[in-house]
């Protein structure tokens, strides 16, 4: 990673994480207090594919003379390799923390300990969780409160999309055949935000209506003339992946005959056949961890049950994919499973 230390008067975002601009100012803001001796522990947080390791690796770039950034792409079962201690840098980025802990017998010593160097800590620590694995941990282990600053990461606009998908074209490479049919978005959504209310330690999730001006836009737009290809086939993707850059690349990667773009065919993945309770066990441990091996599910499993058979269905239906012995949810079928975990009451809210 290359860039120069932000200059504090200013927003700067660097070119990979234009799409992220109010997350980017907010870690600014406290980076900048932080160097005024005022220290708040961030958490970022986000579904799959959200963009959160985009994110801090731009804050990285920005603030690499100040900054250790920490990768986790598997679970983390030793304190040994939790962090590289002799980093002298005030300012730790750890990206992917839903690795430091297990779901077996055992499996939270990792996350303690860690929680505990932090609260000690005089380092600022900038992390991101996925957010099956952080809506859990803050019913077990109430990490907001060592993370007291969230930052959920907000879905993309059909323009933020746009553009985070066409930043390695050129426009005039491209060829897009329209004739989808586009529902005009709600002018009105609602989003979740913490609120801290009095004599209560763990916050709130209270539901705040976000006013979409790309949609009032879009609907005074559509009124007065007709919308192009282009316009139609990033609407279509934004609204199928509801924001979700990682999905909507994946939609793109689907629909894209170079140098053509086709959404016409285009078929999302859908969860319809019903799955047993371990199967939804297994595919929300999977969902939790993001990559994770097929030990893994065998320890968590704990011989109650045959993970093959789990996993042969779960490839089969489309749900999820495998490669070099790690199983993930396929970022086409994040949605439905959120819906059908959330239905199965198998994750927190």
């Amino acid at each position: 990673m290359t860039g120069d230390p932000a200059d504090s008067s200013e927003v700067i975002t660097p070119a990979s994480c234009t799409v992220f601009q109010k997350e980017f100012a907010e870690i600014q803001g406290v980076i900048d207090a932080y160097r005024s001796h005022k220290r708040e522990n961030v958490a970022i947080i986000g579904l799959p594919y959200s963009g959160k390791s985009t994110l801090i690796s731009a804050v990285h770039e920005t603030y690499k003379d100040d900054t250790y950034l920490v990768e986790y792409e598997s679970q983390i079962t030793n304190k040994r390799n939790l962090l590289d201690y002799r980093s002298k840098k005030p300012i730790f980025l750890m990206d992917g923390c839903q690795y430091l802990f297990s779901r077996h017998i055992g499996g939270f010593s990792v996350l303690d300990d860690f929680l505990d160097e932090v609260a000690i800590s005089n380092s600022l620590f900038i992390t991101t969780w996925n957010l099956y694995a952080w809506n859990y941990l803050r019913r077990v282990r109430e990490v907001e409160r060592i993370f007291p600053k969230m930052i959920f990461i907000h879905p993309l606009s059909d323009t933020e999309m746009r553009e985070c998908i066409l930043k390695d074209y050129t426009d005039a490479e491209l060829q897009f055949i329209g004739g989808v049919e586009v529902e005009l978005p709600s002018f009105v959504r609602t989003e979740r935000h913490p609120v801290h209310l009095p004599f209560k330690e763990e916050p709130l999730m209270v539901p705040f209506p976000r006013f979409n001006v790309d949609s009032l836009a879009f609907r005074k737009r559509n009124a007065e003339e007709t919308l192009s290809d282009e316009e139609v086939v990033f609407k279509k993707i934004t609204k199928m992946a509801e924001g979700n850059p990682g999905i909507g690349k994946a939609i793109w990667k689907r629909s894209f005959d170079y140098p053509t773009v086709n959404l016409k065919d285009y078929q999302p993945v859908r969860v319809n056949d019903p799955l047993i309770r371990k199967d939804a066990f297994i595919l929300g441990v999977i969902a939790m961890s993001g990559i994770t091996s097929k030990e893994y599910l065998e320890e968590v499993a704990a011989l109650e049950y045959d993970i093959n058979p789990i996993l042969y269905r779960l490839l089969t239906l489309g749900i999820i994919s495998e490669k070099n012995g790690g199983y993930q949810i396929c970022p086409e079928a994040i949605l439905g499973v959120h819906d059908l975990l959330r239905s199965l009451r198998i994750i927190w809210e």
